[in-house]
């Protein structure tokens, strides 16, 4: 009896201490506007395996910086062929699954950043979005393999098919697996969360344009986002990364509205992507 007795307080101190270990050590960040966080930013789908993440992200990088950022801008590559990148996940292909994609950004954002009690914000283009969503999704699920927690304050998506890519169906004939998870439809879309949030709460922002050739302006929004912002013409996938300026544009906070903005002028992609980080919930 005193065998199993001890064995059974083992076997709760052994618990207790595992929870312990999975439980944050202290209070999650304050949510909070300002320009101090660091921003991480996560290129797309390549059909050659790489990007140059510096060349990739300048224009929104020097977005950030003329507008006196004073927090980090760090880039994610997850590609072998890529260079210039602040984080890499080293041997990813474009056989590599998106899942396995953002359990390495996870684990990268909760050793650098998390585990510290330190938040960031994510800009994301393309796929990048989908692997800051698959991120989250599996963290706030308790995956194996994944941190305990995040803190990501903010995400921006610019173009990402959040309800599949209009290119998928031919890149899916080359059998790469990331344009299959990229297919309407997919089990891969469809095992993601509506709107998955770190422990400290995340503030989301989609932004599409009905000129994009790639991702079209439905699926670039199809997710429950704070935030939604829409382009009429004039920015196409790449430009949704790279214009500066005003366009025609319309917007849907959904806390505060139940439909869409009017068509008016309005701010670019980048400088919406800005305000999005900065404002810990943006407007």
């Amino acid at each position: 009896m005193r065998r199993t007795a001890a064995l059974l307080g083992s076997l709760l101190l052994a618990a207790s201490v595992t929870l312990a270990a999975q439980a944050p050590a202290h209070a999650a960040p304050a949510r909070a506007n300002g320009q101090a966080n660091t921003v991480v930013f996560i290129h797309g789908w390549s059909p050659d395996g790489d990007a140059n993440c510096d060349a990739y992200w300048s224009a929104v990088t020097n977005q950030f910086t003329n507008a006196g950022w004073t927090g980090d801008l760090v880039t994610f590559g997850y590609y072998s062929g890529n260079t210039d990148c602040d984080i890499l996940f080293p041997g990813d292909t474009m056989n590599t699954s998106i899942k396995a994609v953002g359990k390495a950004l996870a684990n990268e954002l909760y050793s650098r950043y998390s585990a510290s009690g330190v938040k960031v914000d994510v800009v994301a283009h393309s796929m990048g979005g989908l692997v800051i969503r698959s991120a989250l999704t599996e963290v706030a699920k308790g995956t194996a393999g994944y941190p305990p927690y995040l803190y990501v304050e903010d995400v921006v998506t610019l173009g990402t098919p959040h309800a599949g890519a209009t290119f998928a169906g031919w890149c899916s004939l080359t059998l790469w697996l990331q344009c299959k998870e990229m297919a309407a439809g997919s089990s891969f879309l469809n095992g993601l969360a509506a709107r998955p949030e770190s422990a400290m709460g995340t503030d989301w922002t989609v932004i599409s344009s009905f000129d994009d050739g790639d991702v079209d302006e439905s699926s670039g929004v199809a997710m429950n986002a704070q935030h939604k912002i829409q382009y009429d013409a004039d920015l196409d996938h790449t430009e949704l990364r790279t214009a500066t300026g005003s366009f025609n544009a319309r917007y849907w906070h959904t806390a505060t509205a139940t439909t869409w903005s009017a068509w008016g002028t309005r701010v670019g992609p980048l400088q919406w992507a800005k305000n999005a980080c900065y404002y810990h919930a943006s407007t």
